[in-house]
């Protein structure tokens, strides 16, 4: 019996195996056409090379039709298989050899595939065969296609503060020798910017040629409306191409030895490429006010919320913590905190709230989550239920203002405590205790006092003693101060926003004691890069922002939005743009311009370091 339970469970796990091994090795089937160019001479062999990528049991596909074209062998079948984060590819690839027979343009025809039932199609390609061979204009324009760059954005038009992806792609063809490649990206002034995801790194094919893709992607939040332009990309990088010596002597052909060369690096041959990705002009649109709520703060994008009470049973005064959590697509950063709805002020006193960041996912957008906790305290016994909660944002995809509501929680107030009176009189009616003469109502053995002396002051008991109080209340003080200290560090590495925040002011201090430095040794560029850092690097860890991002227009709708006073605001506009000019500027002005410049950007950020 043992016997046949042994062989059961051994069967029963081949088809367990067999059965993942199937779904590790599913995917969808689609069949590419590829050649290895585009132009050539009738001198020269095309190679052409059919691939079926998701599986390796079928027969080969169809060969296409083919005019101007003579096949001269094939197929060659390789096969491959590749395991990318957990993630199994295989693939099966069928290469042939075709040699022009005439000249002209030529198109080779879609190639078909049967496999379990459903027919697969490749992708015509379109060939052409000149009479002589290329010139080096011809070369440059071939190497073009060969190696080339793109600037994209995910959408031609957008909202003011809506989230656009910016995508820089690298196109190379598969299996050509690249190296040294130094990426300078685009400028994206009034966009505040984030980086989406680490690099992307795949193959597409354009023109029948397979390409092999650098992507590097990011999230652009323009802060202004009108027309934007985000700058061109460049990219540079060095083509590797092996040379053989020419032999000489049988010395030579050791030390020229083709497997020597290719382990020491010798005899390759680094042709520098360089490309440019041209500008992109945005039509950024501002928002619109039909339909604008007066609680709006600027929030742009697709959003949610949750809300939540720790305890629905408190007394009056007691604090209630009102968790409410904003989550969804767009930049999360700068939600503002949501409304309470509240019937009468006085039935709840409320504390500003705090708040945390997390940015959940940066793949295919910015996306992630902002809590606030909130403290309300009811000051009434008759409160049944907390305020309500609305948060207002405006949907790009939709148009319009979108308002989340979040109905009263229950709560049950009860009266805070309350020390009753003693009473010192015996209960009684009046007219009695008028007349009721005064009653001893114990009676004791007192000792007799003989010693007068001993009746005069005796002094205050030591737990009156000052001493003994402060000494008494050192170890209470050291537990509620080690207690604030630990929420505080633990908060500044769980909360970059707020680390950041604390930090602001001490790191402007340090860059304006540089830029005092400059000033007495006479060094106007190094006194106005430190002046501008100063500056720029305050504002952006105030705002938990890239220091890329604190420039003179993005700061100044930041602080607008943060209520901060419009003459303050311009002022420290006007200063960004002011001492990053003359950073860069012959025009450095005097030295007492100089001093001037410095005690103004203290007294901003004393200003500022009040009202943020």
């Amino acid at each position: 019996m043992r016997k046949y339970i042994r062989c059961f469970g051994f069967l029963i796990l081949i088809i367990i195996i067999f059965g993942c091994v199937e779904k590790t090795f599913a995917q969808d089937i689609n069949l590419a056409a590829t050649v290895d160019r585009n132009v050539l001479t009738p001198n020269d062999r095309l190679q052409l090379t059919l691939t079926i990528n998701g599986t390796q049991d079928t027969s080969p596909p169809l060969f296409p039709s083919i005019e101007g074209f003579t096949l001269l062998y094939g197929p060659k079948i390789t096969a491959q298989t590749s395991i990318v984060n957990g993630v199994v590819s295989v693939s099966k690839g069928f290469t042939y050899v075709l040699q022009p027979a005439a000249k002209g343009k030529f198109i080779i025809g879609p190639s078909t595939v049967e496999y379990k039932g459903k027919v697969y199609t490749s992708s015509p390609i379109n060939v052409e065969v000149v009479d002589t061979p290329q010139s080096s204009q011809s070369t440059s324009s071939t190497l073009e296609k060969l190696v080339f760059v793109e600037l994209s954005t995910d959408k031609n038009e957008a909202y003011i503060y809506e989230q656009v992806v910016l995508s820089f792609k690298f196109y190379f063809q598969k299996g050509l020798p690249i190296s040294d490649i130094d990426y300078a990206a685009p400028a994206t002034k009034n966009f505040m910017e984030e980086k989406l995801g680490d690099q992307r790194q795949y193959e597409e094919i354009r023109d029948g040629i397979a390409y092999s893709v650098l992507e590097l992607r990011s999230a652009l939040f323009p802060m202004v409306s009108g027309e934007l332009t985000v700058s061109p990309a460049k990219l540079k990088c060095n083509l590797v191409v092996q040379q053989r010596r020419q032999q000489d002597s049988s010395f030579d052909n050791f030390f020229n030895d083709a497997f020597l060369d290719d382990f020491f690096g010798r005899g390759q041959k680094r042709y520098p490429i360089e490309r440019v990705a041209g500008a992109i002009t945005l039509k950024v649109k501002p928002l619109p006010e039909q339909g604008k709520p007066k609680d709006f703060n600027g929030a742009v994008g697709s959003f949610n919320m949750d809300a939540s009470i720790k305890t629905q049973h408190v007394r009056v005064d007691d604090p209630i913590t009102l968790s409410m959590s904003v989550y969804g697509d767009g930049n999360i950063q700068t939600i503002s905190e949501p409304l309470l709805v509240l019937n009468n002020e006085k039935d709840f006193k409320l504390y500003p709230a705090e708040s945390s960041t997390q940015i959940t996912n940066r793949e295919e957008v910015i996306r992630g989550r902002k809590v606030f906790s909130k403290v309300i305290e009811p000051q009434k016994t008759d409160l049944e239920f907390t305020p309500a909660i609305k948060f207002s944002f405006f949907d790009p995809h939709a148009g319009q203002y979108k308002i989340i509501t979040k109905d009263p929680m229950p709560i049950i107030v009860e009266s805070g405590e309350q020390e009753i009176p003693i009473q010192l009189t015996i209960s009684g009616s009046s007219a009695l205790l008028q007349k009721q003469q005064a009653q001893l109502l114990t009676k004791d053995i007192l000792p007799i006092m003989t010693n007068l002396s001993s009746l005069r002051n005796q002094g205050d008991g030591i737990y009156k003693n000052p001493f003994i109080i402060t000494c008494l209340s050192i170890p209470t003080i050291a537990v509620i101060v080690s207690f604030f200290i630990t929420k505080h560090k633990e908060k500044l590495q769980t909360d970059i926003g707020y680390a950041r925040n604390k930090r602001a002011h001490a790191v402007a201090r340090k860059r304006l004691a540089k830029a005092r430095l400059a000033l007495s040794h006479n060094a106007p560029a190094e006194f106005y890069s430190s002046l501008s850092k100063a500056m720029a690097d305050y504002l952006a860890d105030k705002f938990n922002i890239s220091a890329a991002s604190a420039s003179g227009d993005n700061v100044n709708v930041l602080l607008r939005q943060r209520g901060i006073d419009d003459d303050v605001a311009e002022n420290v506009s006007r200063c960004l743009t002011d001492f990053d000019y003359r950073r860069f500027s012959k025009d450095a002005g005097t030295k007492d311009g100089m001093d001037q410049s410095l005690r103004f950007a203290e007294q901003l950020i004393a200003k500022l370091e009040r009202q943020l």
